[in-house]
């Protein structure tokens, strides 16, 4: 997630934001072929500790960019260029990129959470060496193995906030048309596949039971990501991405006053 939303979230919330965990990206089914999009690495700045693995960061950032635009181009946002950031920075551990975003962005130190993985600020990446965020993953979340494509998750879960926050921005006006935190931390998750499982989408009983009336569900990224990937299977990801920013997202959609969002 950005930066600056990061730090307006709550001590709680940014704590479980810090936590990224990724799949390759899921693009909705289309009737035809994507065509692969053209992909150019960014600048990687990365610790001496971790030089020797160059190759395979800069694989992992590229091919996450490509599946980052393919997952936006087959939900119907056609005009977004993969290209979304230019450098990407590798910290050894959490406490140096703690301090250094601190002092960056005039940021408390408080304010960062400890188990910090990874945010993009502008068009800059930032992200903790494959080593540490495999000790903070196993850590957390030991009920969901580390696998080799876990780090390469993590990029793709930032960089589909980075895509998220330049799509608003541009059709919007706003970074603030991104929706609720359960939206776009569920939509990063759906696009990475990231906790997904056998149980079926939530029915609209169950969606309303989680996120209608005002409800907000409880800091969750599994549950989360369940959210919209049910949401999108009834109302489909563009309409979801359009409409987020509305006061009574996602009420309107199954409103019996719901009318059709055009492009």
């Amino acid at each position: 997630m950005p930066l600056t939303k990061l730090f307006r979230i709550t001590h709680v919330q940014s704590l479980m934001l810090a936590m990224i965990f990724m799949t390759a990206c899921k693009a909705p089914q289309r009737s035809h072929a994507i065509p692969e999009l053209p992909v150019q690495s960014p600048r990687i700045e990365l610790p001496a500790s971790v030089e020797r693995e160059r190759s395979l960061y800069e694989k992992d950032v590229i091919r996450a960019l490509g599946e980052v635009a393919n997952f936006f181009l087959s939900s119907g946002f056609e005009s977004l260029d993969p290209r979304i950031i230019d450098s990407v920075t590798v910290f050894e551990s959490s406490p140096k990129a703690r301090e250094y975003l601190a002092a960056a962005y005039g940021t408390p130190i408080e304010s960062i959470p400890e188990t910090f993985s990874g945010t993009v600020e502008g068009r800059r990446l930032f992200l903790v060496s494959r080593g540490t965020y495999q000790a903070i993953w196993q850590k957390l979340y030991p009920e969901w193995p580390w696998i080799e494509q876990s780090y390469h998750q993590l990029i793709v879960h930032e960089l589909t906030h980075r895509a998220h926050e330049e799509i608003a921005i541009a059709r919007y006006g706003s970074a603030e048309a991104m929706g609720p935190t359960w939206f776009f931390e569920g939509l990063a998750v759906t696009c990475a596949g990231q906790f997904d499982t056998d149980k079926p989408p939530l029915n609209l009983e169950g969606l309303k039971e989680q996120v209608g009336s005002g409800h907000t569900p409880k800091v969750s990224y599994p549950l989360y990501g369940r959210i919209v990937r049910s949401l999108a299977a009834k109302y489909g990801m563009k309409v979801l991405i359009a409409r987020a920013s509305e006061p009574e997202f996602p009420e309107i959609l199954w409103s019996p006053y719901a009318r059709g969002f055009g492009d």
